[in-house]
């Protein structure tokens, strides 16, 4: 059963499903719109400077604010599911240091942190840790999922890499890599990485916390 107090609201889910799959890049694409006149000289505003370089220079402001928003809805859409069937997790975090400080502090799961060090972390980046513990019975088969998984997402870029530490225990005994990149579903994807079904058709009103 998933940890639906850690579910989002509704409503924000949807928008970054929206900023996600299309507010992103319909951004950087109305601001190439926009200033597409700067491309070609018109007679008419003789003086008016044009070209390539202007271009450029009108356009990055909108490139730029398109692919921070797509890589930010690719890492909070990620991190909603994680949340979601996590028994614990840490807060959001920009360097290797204060996430792991903040694993060290948890009450409710002691974190293996020497084992995760050894075996390899992120050192930079929009840096979350998660306990998933779940379990669901699909016909005859019971399908489980008992990891750490550190999230970790990339400035300017619609991609998060995961990693995902195999428990043993109280101890990470073995550590794995995968990728969550535009335009995969996030819930879809994590579904075959974990090999279990990562589901979002319930909310409660507060959202959770740590976000």
């Amino acid at each position: 059963m998933a940890y639906y107090q850690h579910a989002p609201e509704y409503g924000a889910y949807i928008f970054m499903m929206l900023c996600y799959f299309i507010f992103s890049w319909a951004i950087i694409v109305l601001g190439a719109y926009i200033n597409r006149e700067t491309l070609v000289k018109n007679l008419k505003f003789e003086g008016i400077p044009h070209g390539k370089k202007v271009f450029l220079k009108k356009w990055a402001p909108w490139l730029i604010t398109g692919l921070l928003l797509w890589s930010f809805s690719t890492f909070k859409l990620t991190d909603y599911y994680l949340s979601t069937y996590s028994f614990e997790f840490t807060g959001t975090h920009f360097t290797a240091s204060s996430l792991l400080e903040d694993m060290k502090n948890n009450e409710r799961y002691r974190f293996d942190i020497e084992g995760i060090q050894k075996l390899g972390m992120p050192h930079y980046g929009l840096l979350k840790g998660y306990k998933l513990q779940d379990s669901v019975r699909e016909g005859l088969i019971i399908k489980r999922i008992d990891q750490v998984v550190i999230l970790q997402g990339y400035p300017l870029i619609p991609v998060v890499k995961l990693y995902i530490y195999e428990v043993e225990g109280k101890r990470v005994k073995s550590l794995r890599t995968a990728y969550i990149l535009f335009p995969q579903s996030p819930g879809g994807r994590l579904s075959a990485i974990f090999d279990f079904p990562f589901e979002m058709f319930f909310w409660q009103a507060g959202g959770g916390p740590g976000a």
